[in-house]
């Protein structure tokens, strides 16, 4: 039996299944010539070790994927408090003639958060999907502008100013 052969079908055979054909082995053995327990103790200890190594590569692979759907859950979180406030953002793009590629600052108001097929999570602005790792600062022209004026209605209101 070849190598690639024996790894696929260790990873197909249950415990149960190991155990048949354990007992069959033992119940087909030679009388005049037995097999050696230890032999067969040894078989049950590797047995035994592939699948306690399996189990704890599902886990590991569990605790990963849990790992990153909580990430994702961050990242959503963060990215929402922005929504409404205009923010700073950079445009990748590879349009030079040369190939390489540039970078240009924009700036919009955060529509939306949306989550990527690829498990990115991305901003709404615009109507576009911009992506959260080209984000580069929250634009407090626009907040300080509103709030000024803001405060100046407030004011004039209260002293009864126009």
């Amino acid at each position: 039996m070849s190598t690639s052969s024996t790894s696929s079908l260790s990873s197909e055979i249950s415990m149960e299944n190991f155990l048949t054909l354990f007992v069959t082995q033992l119940q087909n053995q030679n009388p005049l010539d037995p097999t050696d327990n230890s032999e067969f103790m040894s078989q049950l200890a590797q047995f035994s070790s592939l699948e306690q190594e399996q189990q704890q590569t599902e886990y590991l692979s569990d605790m990963s994927s849990i790992g990153s759907a909580s990430l994702q859950l961050d990242q959503i979180s963060l990215a929402s408090t922005f929504i409404g406030k205009t923010i700073k953002y950079s445009d990748s793009s590879s349009g030079s003639s040369d190939g390489s590629s540039s970078s240009n600052t924009l700036s919009g108001v955060v529509e939306g958060v949306k989550l990527e097929e690829d498990g990115t999570v991305s901003f709404i602005i615009g109507g576009e999907s911009v992506s959260i790792s080209n984000f580069i600062e929250v634009d407090n022209t626009t907040t300080t502008t509103t709030s000024s004026s803001a405060s100046s209605n407030i004011l004039s209101k209260l002293f009864g100013k126009k």
